[in-house]
């Protein structure tokens, strides 16, 4: 009994410490967005979106401001939620989609397929006014390196665990497409939001651009933990099975011991009762008969 608890504790106390991530601090070291001021995008490269069309990336840029986000279309940690989020502090902004901007969600792995970039369009986005102003992109492998090179946006792919640590960013760029703005994905204010596309719109460039080490990846890979919302439900859930077993521990030992005290009572036959011993006239004990 007692080794059987140890181990549920052991297990318990297992589940408890840090998961290790596959990528080591120096690999995700330089995993970050951080864009050079002003700096343009390659223009003449060509981009397909969800539809199949292929066009130069102008033509994308329709000489209107725009936000870009770069994902991978089969992510299944935070490119999702981050499109999502990014598409719903435009829709708050109060701009026009099409008219003040346009919302163009950019693959950086070559391998995602015109079928994923449809599956995350209508999933994270949706058939509305900003749907479909919404352009979901493809492109070479080249071209695509170009542009996350201009994005400054440095991605490390984990060969063990099939995906990228990478950065989740949104980026504000201008009609003529100069990066003038870095955003974190999540958590975007729909305010600063429209501020940037306005002062975009001007051809204005931010004082500053932000660089973004928010990561996209199942684990922080730098710390070699588990971000910081699953550590959150680890942590309750393995406090939790821990303050179950102690308090099961403490059940089976109060049954051990009642246990214990009954097979004594049985063994004995009951209370043990002290037996008087025979004495003589002067207190001494009596001495048996010759």
């Amino acid at each position: 009994m007692h080794r059987q608890l140890l181990l549920a504790v052991w297990f318990a106390c297992a589940a408890l410490a840090p998961a290790r991530a596959e990528l080591t601090r120096s690999d995700i070291g330089a995993v970050e967005a951080s864009p050079a001021r002003g700096a343009g995008l390659p223009r003449s490269i060509r981009l397909r979106d969800e539809s199949g069309t292929a066009r130069p990336l102008e033509q994308w840029l329709d000489d209107k401001s725009s936000v870009w986000v770069l994902a991978d279309f089969t992510c299944d940690t935070l490119c999702g939620p981050v499109v999502s989020a990014v598409a719903d502090a435009l829709r708050q902004s109060g701009l026009q989609p099409g008219a003040d901007f346009h919302l163009n969600v950019l693959s950086f792995d070559p391998q995602d397929t015109l079928e994923n970039a449809k599956e995350l369009k209508q999933a994270q986005v949706g058939p509305d006014p900003l749907g479909d102003n919404t352009h979901v992109l493809r492109g070479d492998a080249g071209d695509i390196a170009s542009l996350t090179k201009a994005f400054g946006f440095d991605a490390v792919y984990d060969r063990d665990r099939g995906r990228y640590a990478h950065p989740a960013a949104a980026f504000v760029v201008t009609p003529d497409g100069r990066i003038a703005r870095s955003l974190p994905g999540l958590g975007l204010d729909p305010a600063n939001l429209r501020l940037a596309l306005i002062e975009a719109s001007q051809g204005r460039i931010g004082r500053w651009i932000d660089h973004v080490s928010l990561m996209c990846y199942g684990f922080d890979p730098a710390s070699g933990l588990y971000t910081l919302a699953v550590s959150q439900l680890l942590k309750a859930t393995g406090l939790a099975t821990l303050s179950g077993l102690a308090l099961l521990i403490v059940v089976l030992l109060r049954r051990e011991r009642r246990s214990t005290a009954r097979s004594r009572t049985t063994r004995y036959g009951g209370a043990p009762t002290l037996r008087a011993t025979p004495t003589g006239s002067q207190g001494r004990p009596a001495r048996p008969p010759a």
